[in-house]
């Protein structure tokens, strides 16, 4: 009878760390407007707070551009929408911003960098963020999708060679999308900020963000993210993606990055014989390299890129 007792404890303990962990991970996933860094003040209460005079006077700029609303069907059916400024025609490049941010942000600018050298520039709107549909956001399991589809259009609607460059959660998108391969020639990936796994970014946020033990909260919350993002929020790595891609990468990340497990960047790049690029940035914070070193972001950029 003891014994009945004990495994009874153990499961309504067990079902009560599932049940924290899956509204957790439900929370985490919700969508999330991104701060609007336009406003200096606002960028002051964000982590962009020591570059908020010049984050917002860039996405202004950017404002100023003749953008048009473009828009695609995801393979799930969702509406995606994205913003795009023509080039010269012999260069073009996708934007892919990251966890409840947006384009703008991210890349205000990186953005300008392409747009100065003739480059034709989608700027997405990843799912669940922006003016693009979507529910939950998947930590690049579903999104990687949407990018490989946005490369296709970009090749087709812009033309000449074509670039990815993913910030943070787009990065590892870009990543995992590389790992299966494209619909399209891809010429080069810029990787800045990205995480390992959508699985180590569960174990790092129990950790720091929480404060819960990674045993059990780990393996549970593992399955809850199956159940609501799919077996690859278990299974997708973006490791084993990036050994895999076929395009020549260029890797980016902040020495003060605490966003992300340590030495996340660097594990990707020894997945890939250490035969890729890698810009460190030091004193940058997480998805912050640009704005804290632009003209070292913009010469690895000009190494990286080869003139068309």
């Amino acid at each position: 009878m003891l014994i009945l007792y004990i495994l009874a404890a153990l499961l309504a303990v067990c079902l009560a760390v599932f049940a924290v962990t899956f509204i957790l991970l439900k929370l985490n996933m919700r969508p999330g407007k991104a701060p609007e860094l336009a406003d200096a003040g606002v960028a002051k209460r964000t982590r962009w707070a020591p570059y908020a005079e010049t984050v917002s006077a860039l996405i202004l700029e950017l404002r100023t551009l003749p953008w048009e609303d473009v828009y695609i069907q995801s393979f799930d059916g969702l509406r995606l929408h994205a913003k795009q400024l023509r080039g010269m025609g012999k260069d073009s490049v996708v934007l892919v911003h990251g966890y409840r941010s947006s384009g703008e942000n991210d890349f205000a600018g990186i953005a300008q960098y392409y747009i100065s050298r003739g480059f034709g520039v989608l700027l997405i709107d990843q799912r669940a963020h922006g003016e693009s549909e979507g529910r939950e956001i998947s930590f690049g399991t579903r999104e990687r999708e949407d990018v490989r589809r946005w490369a296709e259009y970009a090749q087709g609607e812009l033309g000449g060679r074509l670039w990815l460059h993913g910030v943070s959660m787009g990065a590892a998108t870009v990543l995992m999308a590389a790992g299966e391969g494209f619909p399209c020639r891809v010429d080069g990936i810029v990787a800045d900020s990205s995480f390992t796994s959508p699985r180590d970014v569960l174990a790092y946020q129990m950790t720091k963000q929480y404060h819960l033990p990674q045993f059990p909260f780990v393996p549970i919350g593992t399955l809850a993210g199956m159940l609501i993002a799919g077996r690859d929020f278990a299974l997708g790595s973006v490791v084993r993606a990036s050994a895999a891609a076929k395009e020549p990468l260029l890797f980016v990340c902040g020495l003060e990055d605490r966003s992300l497990p340590g030495g996340s960047t660097e594990k990707l790049r020894e997945a890939r014989g250490g035969r890729d690029p890698i810009l460190c940035v030091p004193g940058a914070k997480h998805a912050l390299c640009w704005l804290r070193d632009p003209e070292a972001y913009a010469r690895a950029l000009d190494e990286f890129i080869p003139e068309a």
